[in-house]
């Protein structure tokens, strides 16, 4: 099981890479982001965000911030998370479509997260703010596909893992346990 679980998850991997530049899903990626992000903004965090094609700046009255996250590569994160969602033992057709999509757009929701969080981080930069961009750079990249995974393919997961508990046995076995029990 692990040799083909690693198989499918690399076959997967490279395919979805392949994919992934081919379709300019990146391009996309960043757009989705940016637009939801541009939206909802001026209400989360007060800054307005004007977006072009090779960037994207933050305003805040005459302050200004140029958006340094790089919204393109941080969309590969998806790909390891759609990877092992492909490559979940047990999981069907139906199913992984289901949690793809559904991990896909709760992995966009985080980016969107980080974008809204930006102009807390970098404005007046301190060492507590430097390790929260650290931090979330990190949830971003690679603690959300992970964790995206986990939670999206757990019913798949708990089975493989025997998180389930044992199931019922008979009466009749019951029984003839609790008489050995009781002649101990």
């Amino acid at each position: 099981m692990k040799w083909r679980f690693a198989g499918i998850f690399l076959l997967s991997f490279a395919l979805l890479l392949v994919l992934w530049w081919a379709a300019d899903v990146a391009t996309l990626f960043r757009t989705v982001v940016l637009t939801i992000a541009r939206a909802i903004s001026p209400l989360v965090n007060g800054w307005w965000i004007d977006v072009k094609p090779n960037d994207a700046i933050f305003r805040s009255g005459s302050r200004k911030l140029h958006l340094l996250v790089q919204l393109p590569q941080l969309s590969m994160g998806m790909v390891p998370f759609l990877a092992l969602v492909a490559a979940t033992p047990g999981i069907g057709l139906k199913r992984a479509a289901i949690a793809a999509a559904v991990g896909s757009a709760l992995y966009v929701l985080i980016d969107v997260g980080v974008v809204l969080a930006y102009p807390f981080i970098i404005d007046q930069p301190n060492v507590f703010k430097d390790t929260l961009g650290v931090f979330s750079g990190l949830v971003a990249f690679v603690v959300a596909p992970l964790g995206l995974w986990f939670v999206m393919t757990y019913p798949e997961l708990r089975a493989l893992w025997q998180l389930v508990p044992p199931a019922p046995q008979p009466a009749k076995q019951q029984k003839e346990k609790q008489q050995k029990a009781k002649k101990k």
